[in-house]
């Protein structure tokens, strides 16, 4: 970004963030079936159709008995990075394929077969009987409303296959089993790595090395746009990220001491040449005066980057950029230059630590920054946003088919603010039916530099052209490169109404009761504080606008630093009235995580529900809640 002044109160409606991870199968062979869905891969590796219910797989075929086809086949095995589309190979069993009963048809005699990926051997290493249960494929692309689809674990723990049925392979995004990875990501809320920390990774960049992906951002847990860290986190699934190291930090190197040092968009590529990680960054003073461009480079990837350079390529100003690394090795760094009203494309020399040459001036005058590069196909994509400072503004992107050029005028990419994003990166996952890529952006100053967020959405790449569409929720096969969108288990709030608060706090601050259904995790009802403070218990009740059997309430806590007003002991209730609730459908204590929780309860019709917070966690007289969720389907 270029100014650090402007702040705003982001109004983006979304549903939390929450990741999912659940061992999947899009190869089942239930008994005897045949019947099911025909779901051809669609050019953008969208999951084009139904669950494969009855014997045939996602792309029509045949079922495969076997459970052997679940790698990532990937590119050249020896690349490191994931730029220019190539990737390791993690081909055949050695990535959690059994390669003799853990899916589909009546497999007998089962197998040892190879590690499950993430948690999870073949328990007991046979298969008897030999029926996959759960195992159906993500499916179609679903058009509903998407949902926060609950639970905190997002990773699918044990995943074996015992007697042919999953063995303790559920998790929050959906309970599949066999070979295929299925991730489910949920956009809008906060991302926390392993340990439960809050992840720091703005304007980042990512490379996969063997079958790790690591990423690689700002932090800005101190909410402020001077340098604290660049930080890297580690994951095998793309959502369950594990933070490695802090890789540059103030101890770095004198210069980086300086008191209004600014660090930005830290990317990174693999040098084979010299067995190494180089780093190019934004460096940055006082009113962004400096405008160079910073090198780093390091022997291991998560490990201890050591300064190179900070200079002016070409004697240019460089600010917002990226790195790009093609598949014949070469490498090439963009940035913003002239005061942001350019974009400087830059070839690197063979260690990658220097310019070797300018290639050209893009869009002269157009004000474009934080560019991301992308290859598909043999065709390039320029991605950007417009510099309006933390603001969100229209993406656009253009396409050449050699980085010489000539590239295509700028189109639009998105919506007019691209979903109240901005740029940082594209990343290509590959897999064993398709290339998918993923466009990665970060929300600012949601609320605050602090809550800032990031946002992932499938970039959608037909020939020459790119489409980004917003999705709450949508799921990826790691294993197929093929994805979805959707979780239709939610019911719609389009026609909630708010029946009735016990107490609500609209004088210190907007804390409506219909902000608990406004699918904004940004906004809460938060009972009164500021002239009162009733005590718990605290109740709303909403009318879902029409009858529906209900199974399940999803509660997403406030989002921001704070905690007060986080439930703790619960009841909900479903009606068909507001004047005869009867008994509470479910009973228990939220805990103190961040995350939305998901409940379950035995079916109840109804059109009204009532929650009532009987406790506060920190034993306080408050109650808040951002989203509440229904699962159900109309009466």
């Amino acid at each position: 970004m270029q100014t650090l002044d402007a702040k705003r109160i982001l109004a983006w409606t979304v549903a939390g963030l929450l990741v999912a991870c659940s061992e999947g199968s899009t190869q089942n062979d239930t008994a005897g079936g045949t019947a099911g869905a025909d779901a051809g891969t669609a050019a953008d590796g969208s999951m084009a159709g139904g669950a494969a219910a009855g014997g045939r797989d996602a792309t029509g075929g045949s079922a495969n008995p076997t459970g052997s086809g679940g790698g990532i086949t990937g590119g050249a095995g020896d690349e490191r990075s994931t730029n220019g589309g190539s990737s390791p190979s993690e081909s055949g069993g050695s990535a959690g394929n059994s390669t003799g009963g853990t899916s589909g048809g009546a497999s007998s005699g089962g197998s040892s077969g190879g590690a499950a990926p993430n948690g999870g051997q073949p328990t007991g290493g046979t298969s008897v009987g030999g029926s996959s249960v759960g195992g159906s494929s993500v499916g179609g692309s679903s058009s509903g409303r998407g949902g926060r689809s609950g639970g905190t674990g997002g990773q699918a723990t044990g995943g074996g296959a015992s007697g042919g049925s999953a063995s303790g392979g559920s998790a929050a995004g959906g309970t599949t089993t066999g070979p295929d990875r299925i991730v489910t990501f949920h956009n809008g809320g906060f991302w926390q790595d392993t340990d439960g920390n809050r992840i720091e990774a703005h304007g980042g960049g990512f490379i996969l090395v063997g079958d790790t992906w690591y990423w690689i951002g700002e932090d800005k847990s101190h909410d402020s746009g001077n340098f604290k860290g660049v930080n890297c986190y580690a994951s095998e699934d793309l959502v369950t990220w594990e933070f490695k190291n802090a890789i540059i930090t103030r101890n770095t190197a004198t210069e980086l001491n300086a008191s209004d040092r600014i660090i930005e968009r830290p990317k990174v590529v693999y040098n084979k040449k010299n067995d190494n990680y180089v780093m190019w960054l934004h460096w940055e003073g006082a009113s962004y005066a400096t405008a160079e461009a910073g090198v780093f480079t390091s022997d291991t990837v998560d490990g201890h980057y050591e300064l190179v350079r900070h200079f002016r390529p070409n004697s240019n100003m460089s600010r917002d950029d990226t790195l790009f690394k093609d598949d014949d090795d070469k490498a090439y760094f963009l940035s913003a230059a002239n005061e942001n009203a350019d974009l400087a494309l830059y070839e690197l020399d063979a260690d990658y630590t220097n310019i070797s040459r300018q290639i050209t001036t893009l869009w002269a005058g157009s004000y474009r920054e934080a560019p991301a590069i992308v290859k598909s196909n043999g065709r390039y994509f320029i991605v950007s946003s417009g510099a309006t400072g933390w603001d969100p503004n229209q993406q656009k992107y253009a396409t050449a088919t050699s980085m010489n050029g000539p590239w295509s005028s700028l189109s639009n990419l998105g919506d007019a603010t691209g979903f109240d994003t901005q740029t940082t990166y594209v990343l290509p996952v590959q897999g064993s039916r398709a290339t998918m890529y993923i466009y990665m952006g970060d929300r600012w100053q949601d609320p605050d530099l602090l809550g800032s967020k990031y946002i992932w959405l499938p970039l959608k790449v037909s020939d020459t052209k790119l489409a980004l569409d917003f999705y709450d929720s949508w799921q990826l096969n790691l294993t197929t490169g093929e994805w979805s969108a959707g979780d239709d288990r939610f019911v719609s709030q389009a026609a909630w109404s708010l029946v009735y608060v016990d107490s609500e706090e609209t004088a210190g601050e907007d804390g409506s009761g219909v902000n608990a259904f406004d699918e904004s995790i940004s906004t809460f009802w938060h009972t009164q504080w500021q002239d009162a403070k009733p005590p718990p218990p605290h109740e709303i009740q909403i009318d879902l606008g029409a009858r529906y059997s209900l199974t399940g309430m999803q509660y997403t806590p406030r989002q921001d630093a704070e905690t007060y007003g986080m439930i703790g002991e619960y009841e909900l209730y479903v009606s068909e009235s507001t004047t005869d609730w009867g008994s509470p459908v479910k009973s228990g204590t939220f805990g103190t995580s961040k995350t939305p929780t998901l409940v379950d309860f035995p079916a109840q019709s109804g059109r009204y529900i009532r929650l009532v917070a009987l406790s506060e966690i920190n034993d306080a007289a408050y109650t808040s809640v951002a989203e509440l969720d229904v699962v159900g389907t109309a009466l």
